[in-house]
């Protein structure tokens, strides 16, 4: 386990030393690398504090080994692995790609007269070694990154159930895969009653301009926002595998701070995990835990806060898409509401019962909170912070009924919940499997490529491709990617060209 650790945390934190390096003035740059390398330095010294006497070698081996192999075919069957189809999002993929591998950083627009504030991190190691080599490598380097972020994810994955033998965790990595989402309840109220505000066979719209929508992780959220995707499924899997290990609060938080710049979503997401095991670590001994963070918290500081900074001064905090499902006009929006959370989570609990709380109550939990609350605000046109952050619990879900499953399913005939909760697992699996036979049988052709991002008919730079691309919210997206002027970061942090 401190080998999958220690590379899981030099994993995710790559990236904020990049933003470190190039997005700083050099005196600010040279102070956070310090704070930075000491804050992974003693994240790593608790691992290593708490090894295990390792007689099971060949266990990690068989669980490494299984992970990568299962990660590969999933890799392969996405956007950025072998397929020739590649959705819209692609555009803006390869694009950013592109701009982080052939401009000079940070990115700035001189026909805009702006600076890029988005989350480039999940971009940024294999744009640089595209950058440093060759930009036909861009692609390949994209595809090991993820391939290793996502074998990663479900060796942690294994080590959540490590309880079970061998062939039982392959299993719930390959369950794990369908996992929660449900494809079939918003389409079914649709046909039955066609007036209900549901777009796309499992969007809820509210009153036109507030959107309830959720994005199965490891089949379309993986495919089309990886950059999102990998820094949710990975935390919260590195989460669950640690979650009753002694001294892995420091590990914990770091990876949390080291998602901003990957993906603030992600950090959001995983934020009331960190906190219950930040109340379970103060209830134990909370002087000495209290004293320790205390100094923990000096290079985390002055670490992280840059790029606090960097992200609250993107003009998409001024977005007029955000606010909360209340504000939309309806009296009936707590119908919507209920709707949306039944027909995503509740339906398992409502089959599976206790059973779902077996695998880790306090997860369970924590995830049914954070969806009763997240539901609530939209930030985004399109909603965003919803979709993508709803990703954490999405996966403790999954992994809840994957173990429900491969311990029960010898039982499934006696009793009656559990053979109503595989069934309706199983209707709802068809979702997954038509997601990859379109992409693999169905859908070709590529819209972009990262040698040539530009699209036929639309002239201009990168926003002007997204300005004329989103149609009817073209504008707004401008300003999520758009830093703006005069904030403490523009003034004071930023690196100038």
């Amino acid at each position: 386990m401190k080998k999958l650790a220690v590379a899981t945390l030099i994993y995710i934190s790559a990236p904020s030393f990049l933003f470190t390096y190039f997005w700083l003035k050099p005196f600010y740059a040279c102070i956070c690398l310090v704070c930075l390398m000491t804050a992974l330095l003693i994240a790593l010294a608790c691992i290593t504090e708490q090894e295990e006497a390792i007689s099971q070698k060949q266990e990690f081996r068989k669980i490494v080994i299984s992970s990568s192999l299962i990660s590969l075919i999933i890799c392969l069957c996405s956007e950025f692995g072998a397929i020739s189809y590649q959705s819209f999002d692609y555009i803006a993929h390869n694009y950013k790609l592109n701009l982080l591998a052939t401009s000079e950083l940070p990115l700035y627009s001189s026909t805009r007269d702006l600076h890029m504030c988005y989350y480039l991190g999940y971009y940024i190691i294999p744009a640089l070694l595209g950058k440093y080599s060759s930009l036909a490598h861009v692609a390949i380097c994209y595809f090991l990154w993820s391939w290793i972020g996502l074998s990663m994810t479900l060796a942690w994955i294994q080590y959540s159930v490590i309880h079970m033998n061998p062939v039982q965790r392959i299993s719930v990595c390959v369950l794990v895969v369908a996992g929660s989402y449900v494809s079939i309840i918003l389409p079914t109220v649709k046909w039955l009653i066609d007036e209900a505000p549901i777009q796309n066979g499992s969007t809820i719209v509210v009153q036109g301009k507030f959107l309830l929508n959720q994005i199965p992780a490891l089949t379309r959220g993986l495919s089309e926002s990886t950059q999102h995707t990998i820094p949710c499924i990975l935390g919260i899997s590195f989460l669950l595998g640690v979650w009753s290990r002694k001294g892995f609060f420091f590990p914990v938080l770091f990876f949390l701070l080291s998602t901003l710049f990957v993906s603030p979503f992600a950090t959001i997401g995983l934020l009331p995990f960190v906190l219950i095991l930040f109340i379970r670590r103060l209830l134990k001994n909370w002087k000495p835990f209290v004293r320790g963070l205390l100094l923990y918290s000096i290079p985390l500081v002055v670490a992280f806060l840059p790029v606090v900074l960097f992200l609250a001064g993107s003009k998409a905090i001024e977005m007029s898409s955000n606010g909360l499902i209340w504000q939309t006009g309806t009296s009936f929006w707590w119908l919507y509401y209920l709707l949306y959370l039944f027909s995503s989570y509740g339906i398992w609990i409502v089959l599976f019962k206790t059973d779902l709380f077996i695998f880790n109550r306090a997860a369970m939990l924590t995830s049914i909170a954070f969806m009763s609350l997240i539901t609530f605000i939209q930030v985004g046109y399109y909603n965003d912070l919803h979709i993508r952050s709803t990703v954490v619990p999405q996966i403790v879900f999954g992994i809840s009924i994957s173990h429900v499953i491969v311990l029960n399913f010898r039982q499934v005939l006696r009793k009656r919940h559990l053979a109503l909760g595989i069934a309706f697992w199983l209707l709802n699996t068809l979702a997954p499997v038509k997601f990859f036979y379109d992409r693999i049988f169905v859908l070709k052709g590529h819209r972009n490529t990262i040698a040539q991002p530009t699209l036929p008919g639309i002239k201009g730079d990168y926003y002007d491709i997204l300005e004329q691309s989103y149609i009817g919210n073209g504008k707004e997206v401008v300003m999520q990617y758009s830093l703006q002027k005069n904030t403490i970061f523009e003034k004071y942090l930023l690196n100038r060209k």
